[in-house]
């Protein structure tokens, strides 16, 4: 802003100048939900990304100044270097589309700035696309496009079936249902409940259940909570438990919504569950709240180690590949 508005540094005038064309700026920005929502999402991959722990830098890379001698270019929004050495770029796009029919696109001249840059420093470019309506992300190359004349598209079905969100770590998690957290009190604590129905309680300790067998191991019960937390199973029930007319505790069960198993349920993807508990910190009342937190995303993550063999929470992790070659079958 300094040179474009030929500010001196020096001078009061041009600092007061600065401050108002910032706030300006914020104002104007706040009021198009678009670029909130875009940057939101935006952040949020950097959370998603560093969550899944396959990624071992994250380094934003469109920032600071950019001077090019040939034809434009375009900067990704993120560099990626994995634990294995390799690295490319994530450009970051948002989808709001319900319909799973709905065509996503990316245009033909704004791809062409990106990938100018791209193979400048000899690296490959994926597009990280979040379809907020479906709170699933998905991780694609170009070539897993439709090319068109001026565009390239893709459904919400292709996206997902293509998606290479794996590489990053991404899992689609499953246990066995029914998973139960009980909030215990002291029995010498416990108060009686009032005639109004009100009791005071405290909280002293914590048990887990899954399929109705304790989860002792407290690696396994932290895992528990979390996807009880920012998996897709609702909370089915929530019961009191009293004895002897005194509040002992309370019960909250999560249960999948459709069980078509007897013994296992898919309880949601890990980039979902991050993306969830980011929304808990960023959004209010539907309305974003922050773009961005100061916390490191290791906060979110679910902690499963790869030689995960739980013996209370059993658990299936499926490592969903791209399938590039999916199409939809004509009706």
């Amino acid at each position: 802003m300094a040179a474009e508005y030929g500010y001196d540094l020096r001078d009061p005038v041009a600092q007061d100048d600065f401050v108002e064309r910032v706030k300006t700026s914020i104002e104007k920005s706040k009021s198009s939900s678009i670029t909130v929502f875009g940057k939101r999402v935006e952040s949020l991959f950097a959370y998603v990304a560093g969550a899944l722990g396959k990624v071992k830098l994250l380094k934003q890379e469109d920032s600071g100044d950019l001077y090019f001698a040939g034809d434009e270019v375009l900067a990704p929004d993120y560099r990626l270097t994995m634990y294995d050495g390799s690295q490319f770029f994530v450009e970051v796009k948002n989808s709001h589309f319900a319909r799973p029919e709905k065509l996503f696109s990316i245009k033909k001249d704004y791809y062409k700035k990106l990938k100018t840059y791209s193979e400048l420093n000899g690296l490959e470019l994926k597009f990280a696309v979040y379809f907020s309506a479906w709170n699933l992300w998905s991780l694609l190359s170009i070539n897993s496009f439709e090319e068109q004349e001026n565009d390239y598209v893709i459904d919400f079905p292709s996206a997902i079936a293509k998606s290479e969100m794996s590489v990053l770590g991404d899992r689609m998690v499953g246990t066995v249902p029914n998973l139960e957290l009980y909030l215990v009190a002291d029995p010498d604590e416990a108060s009686i409940i009032d005639d109004s129905g009100e009791a005071l309680f405290v909280t002293r300790s914590v048990r887990i259940y899954c399929a109705g067998n304790e989860v002792i191991d407290e690696q396994e019960k932290r895992i528990a909570f979390y996807l009880m937390r920012f998996g897709d199973w609702k909370e089915s029930e929530t019961e009191a438990i009293i004895l002897e007319k005194k509040l002992s505790g309370i019960k909250f069960v999560f249960a999948p919504e459709h069980q078509e198993e007897p013994n296992f349920a898919i309880i949601g993807c890990l980039s979902t569950m991050v993306s969830n508990g980011f929304r808990e910190l960023t959004v209010k009342d539907g309305e974003v709240i922050a773009l961005t937190l100061g916390i490191d995303p290791a906060a979110f993550a679910a902690l499963i180690p790869d030689d995960y063999s739980g013996t209370g929470l059993p658990l299936l992790r499926l490592v969903l590949q791209s399938n590039p070659e999916f199409k939809i079958p004509n009706n």
